[in-house]
């Protein structure tokens, strides 16, 4: 009798193991992704140069008047604010920065777009919706596709 429990309680371990070694891994879900993929021709404030028909994406804030920074740090000078909420603003890109704090939210993820009084910037993705702390948006994208070996050509702007 001993010999069959000690056997179950073998059998029970070796299950329970299996099971944690099958399990899916925990990941939070950005349930509420940038999204409506459009083209539009952007021109860089400093050289004139324009990008014509850039891919932006439009991403839902979670308040209005939100403030766009000069670069990606919470110490940067705001340039600007995106006064409306939800999903009436558009967005170019997004990269790591240093991370922001809005109460018990955190993100070092900064989308790149152009605030209501024209100026370009970086909002901190604590104000987008869905996700969790320094989780970035499950839609838009970084801008790998301008990275490259040998003579490159110049950054976008929203990228730098």
């Amino acid at each position: 009798m001993i010999h069959i429990k000690r056997g179950l309680a073998t059998a029970a371990a070796a299950l329970a193991a299996v099971a944690v070694l099958t399990a899916p891994a925990a990941r939070a879900t950005d349930n509420v992704p940038c999204h409506g993929t459009t083209k539009r021709d952007l021109a860089d404030p400093l050289s004139g140069r324009v990008w014509r028909g850039t891919d932006v994406m439009f991403c839902n804030l979670t308040q209005g008047h939100v403030p766009v920074y000069a670069t990606r740090s919470p110490a940067a000078p705001v340039v600007g604010h995106l006064e409306q909420g939800g999903d009436a603003n558009w967005f170019v890109t997004e990269m790591k920065g240093e991370t922001f704090r809005k109460g018990a939210a955190e993100n070092y993820w900064w989308g790149s777009t152009m605030a209501d009084d024209g100026r370009w910037g970086w909002v901190p993705e604590v104000y987008f919706a869905g996700g969790d702390n320094n989780e970035d948006d499950a839609g838009l994208l970084m801008p790998g596709g301008y990275t490259c070996a040998d003579v490159c050509p110049p950054l976008p702007f929203w990228a730098r």
